[in-house]
């Protein structure tokens, strides 16, 4: 029976397997399904076993700057960490909810569950807690221990202070960021940030969301030292990685954070705006000192001193130091800048460094981070953070200096320009990468990918350079698109030039105007060749055919831009236009030292629009009015040489332009042009002459007082040449305020042939305002400027250009015996963007329609 049973059971099963297989296409789907579930139960069950790593932040609640050396435990697994110095740790999480107890000396601790599944980086912020002494101390009367704790402080500077280090040598890891934050649910929902709205992430810190969009992010390995012996400082770049808006203005204004801020300065400079440090050999006079905690740290008593300001309006910070009990040095230093800083754009800037002890004998900096928040308007609109973080290893104090190894094409001065590196190396010798740079190179590489950050990352550039992106070229400039005179009438411009995705190493551009009256056409063009970004090598050709009142700088808005046309303070008809046809070449090299030259060869042909009585040799008088003129113009051929020195300049290199910054040093200028007269039929001149010119010029922060900026000119002109050949003064036909010029002076109206000309403008920062009630808030900044300018003119010069004939129409002044002088007091700073200059004439008054008094407005944008 059993064995029919057997049989009877093998027969339906054998049946069963057959009509599987036969039905196997109508259950394959059913049967994928089935083992796609198993496959993910048993991952599942594997992912929950094996746990995962929890990565955080640790923070300061006041100062939001990371704490080093916190403690990371759980309290029920048998594990921790420390976090680094930029406040982050790495943790393991076994497969259970748990706990983490977040504790640091001189802070509460935090209790942070977290569950099985979690997924985010988690940011916590600690509170400072006030420990008392146990012991009660009894001090005389009138005797404060904050107050001779600073005097200690003050009195070790000298063995504390690393500006009086014999030698200094670090490697160093230094990060900036860039986040936009401060969006509202309204903002991230309108049609302008719908696209990025995929982008947004939170970060809780204690139940507090804020919404970041990173846009930006640096990152560089380099190497510092320095001789105070021989005052020698050396910044080796080594690698370095980029990702975002590629803005070298941004990056240049962060880089004045790459040398470290030096806490025991009497001053400390931010954004170029100076800051009165809390360990301040004055600093009693601006601070209030007191002493909240004390703590011993591997065997070292620490102090913990806080200060506040004694005043509101005034450049000062707020935060504490811990001081070491035995050296009195700073061992951590944690501030921000207090409310009422006259600072532009920014909401505050927070500053946290830590030191360690070297060889027992001095501390020295180990790691830095610098918070900017940047706002536009208000703190509810949207704004900015950068954030700057590094960290030093193998310092070295008063210690041999070991040569650092250099590679030819690496230029240290460059900064930013310096060997480029795509990758940075995730196991470098000097440091390891925070693997949360990574997640952010992410972030901002996708968020490039959307094309609306493409559109507004244009639009950020037009405002900032007058040129729009399209391609391979770029179209401007906005700023100069339109002028109008009494020759064109209304006239329109357009540009063009190519940008690095046409070629990194070749620029052409140029632009073409037309007026609505005389309907000509007026162009220039140009071809840049740049050999060397390193060690800026161009070489440059340039045509032109276009008015040209003078010689004007880059940044300079004159009549020819839409500026200066709105706001001329002459009539139209009164300006003195010449029309410039030229051709010159031009090569310049730069080297590291600081010293530059650059060789030029010009050809130029310039007829004036107004009557030139010029009357040497073969020439004659150029009358507007004269139905049978004699010639076009002159014709002049020039080569010049040119030579200048500017020692440790800081200064931006984009793709096809350098663009001078500042230097604490005076920088010394000298060019020679010679003229050449020729017979040959295209370049035919009788104009032979030399030209000398000389200029020292120098931005000092003179500390306590403000900015003072000054430029000294000189020259002399050996030659019979006519009235727009000779050294002319600038002076400003606009109400607009030009740097560069004599604002309360005519152009045309000063002519020489030796010169000598003084230009200073003493920036006081908010003094007088910020001792005024209320006043301080509005952050107005006061100014002080004056200019002055001696010359002379050869007999000569004065026949040939009828100076001594006053019965003609048009007559320019020599500035001889009596110097053109002009003083002037500004408000700088009004609605943060605006400045207005009272200019005061003081000599040259007896002619007609001169103004003694003028009112100049400009547009001054900084911190």
């Amino acid at each position: 029976m059993h064995h029919i049973t057997g049989n009877i059971s093998k027969a339906l099963f054998l049946k069963g397997f057959h009509l599987l297989f036969l039905n196997m296409q109508k259950y394959r789907t059913i049967l994928y399904a089935t083992f796609l579930w198993i496959c993910l139960f048993f991952i599942h069950s594997a992912v929950v076993a094996q746990g995962f790593f929890v990565e955080g932040k640790v923070m300061d609640s006041l100062t939001q700057q990371p704490i080093r050396n916190a403690t990371i435990r759980w309290l029920h697994q048998k594990r921790g960490a420390v976090t680094d110095s930029l406040g982050l740790f790495h943790l393991y999480h076994a497969p259970v909810p748990d706990t983490l107890r977040i504790s640091c000396m001189g802070y509460a601790p935090v209790l942070y569950p977290v569950p099985v599944n979690l997924l985010a980086k988690i940011r916590v912020a600690l509170m400072e807690t006030n420990n008392t002494l146990q012991d009660v101390i009894v001090y005389p009367k009138g005797y404060d221990p904050a107050i001779s704790l600073f005097k200690k402080i003050m009195k070790h500077k000298p063995a504390n202070n690393p500006v009086f280090f014999h030698t200094l040598q670090y490697d160093v890891y230094h990060a900036i960021e860039i986040d936009v934050n401060h969006l509202s649910n309204k903002m991230i929902q309108s049609k302008l940030l719908r696209p990025f709205k995929q982008f947004f992430f939170d970060s809780a810190v204690q139940g507090t969301a804020t919404v970041n969009i990173p846009v930006f992010i640096h990152e560089q390995i380099g190497a510092y030292q320095f001789n105070l012996t021989t005052h020698q400082q050396n910044y080796q770049l080594y690698q370095q990685k980029t990702s975002g808006i590629k803005n070298e203005s941004i990056i240049q204004n962060m880089d004045d954070f790459k040398m470290p801020i030096n806490i025991y300065d009497n001053y400390i400079t931010l954004l170029k705006a100076q800051f009165i440090s809390p360990l301040s050999a004055n600093g009693l006079n601006h601070y209030h000192y007191t002493i909240t905690d004390t703590s011993v740290k591997e065997s070292q008593t620490l102090y913990k001193l806080n200060f506040a300001p004694l005043s509101a309006g005034g450049n000062t910070f707020e935060g504490y130091v811990w001081v070491d009990a035995k050296r009195y040095a700073i061992a951590e230093m944690s501030m921000v800048t207090a409310k009422g800083s006259n600072l532009n754009w920014v909401d505050e800037i927070r500053l946290q460094q830590q030191f360690s002890l070297i060889r027992d004998s001095v501390y020295a900096l180990t790691a830095s981070n610098t918070s900017i928040s940047f706002k536009l308007l208000s703190n509810k609109q949207p704004g900015f953070t950068a954030i700057q973080t590094e960290a030093y290893k193998n310092v070295r104090v008063n210690e041999p200096i070991i040569p650092l190894v250099r590679e030819p094409s690496t230029h240290p001065e460059v900064g930013l320009r310096s060997k480029q590196h795509n990758m940075l190396p995730a196991d470098n010798d000097l440091f390891t990468f925070d693997g949360s740079k990574k997640y952010l190179y992410q972030k901002v590489d996708a968020l490039k990918q959307i094309p609306e950050f493409k559109t507004y990352s244009n639009v950020l550039k037009t405002l900032a350079t007058g040129y729009y992106p399209m391609g391979k070229i770029d179209i401007g400039n906005l700023y100069k698109s339109f002028t109008s005179n009494y020759i064109e009438g209304k006239r329109f411009n357009l540009g063009l030039r190519t940008n690095t995705l046409f070629s990194k190493t070749v620029q052409l551009g140029g632009y073409v105007g037309m007026g609505m009256k005389d309907k000509k056409p007026r162009y220039a063009f140009h071809t840049l060749f740049v050999f060397n970004h390193y060690a800026w090598e161009t070489l440059r050709f340039s045509w032109q055919k276009d008015f040209s009142p003078l010689k004007d700088n880059a940044d300079e808005l004159n009549e020819n831009s839409l500026f200066g046309s709105l706001l001329l303070r002459i009539p139209r008809s009164a300006i003195y236009l010449v029309d410039n046809q030229s051709f010159q070449i031009q090569y310049q090299k730069f080297y590291a030292s600081g010293l530059s030259f650059h060789i030029q060869i010009a050809t130029q042909q310039l007829s004036p629009l107004f009557n030139s009585y010029f009357s040497y040799q073969n020439y004659k008088p150029i009358l507007v009015n004269d139905p049978n003129p004699q010639m076009d113009g002159y014709r002049d051929n020039n080569v010049s040489f040119g030579v200048r020195y500017a020692f440790k300049e800081k200064y931006v290199i984009t793709s096809f332009q350098r663009s001078s910054i500042s230097s604490k040093f005076p920088i010394v200028a000298f060019t020679f042009t010679n003229g050449i007269a020729s017979n040959i039929y295209a370049l035919q001149s009788d104009l032979a002459y030399q030209k000398y010119h000389f200029s020292i010029s120098q931005h000092l922060m003179i500390h306590g007082v403000g900015d003072l900026k000054y430029v000294f000119n000189a020259g002399i002109t050996n030659g019979v040449l006519p009235l727009v050949l000779l050294d002319v003064a600038k002076g400003n036909d606009t109400y607009y305020y030009n740097q560069y010029a004599f604002n309360n002076m005519y152009r045309y109206e000063f002519a020489s042939d030796r010169y000598l000309s003084f230009f200073a403008e003493q920036q006081l920062g908010g003094f007088p305002f910020n001792h005024l009630p209320l006043i301080y808030r509005l952050k107005w900044r006061s100014v002080f400027s004056v200019r002055a300018l001696e010359g002379s003119m050869t007999e000569a010069n004065k026949i040939a250009n009828a100076y001594n004939d006053q019965t003609i129409n048009y007559h320019f002044k020599v500035p001889d015996g009596v110097p053109y002088t002009e003083v002037g007091y500004g408000i700088d700073n009004i609605f943060h963007v605006l400045r207005l200059d009272a200019i005061w004439r003081l000599t040259y008054l007896h002619q007609p329609n001169t103004p003694s008094f003028g009112l100049r407005a400009s547009l001054h944008f900084t911190f």
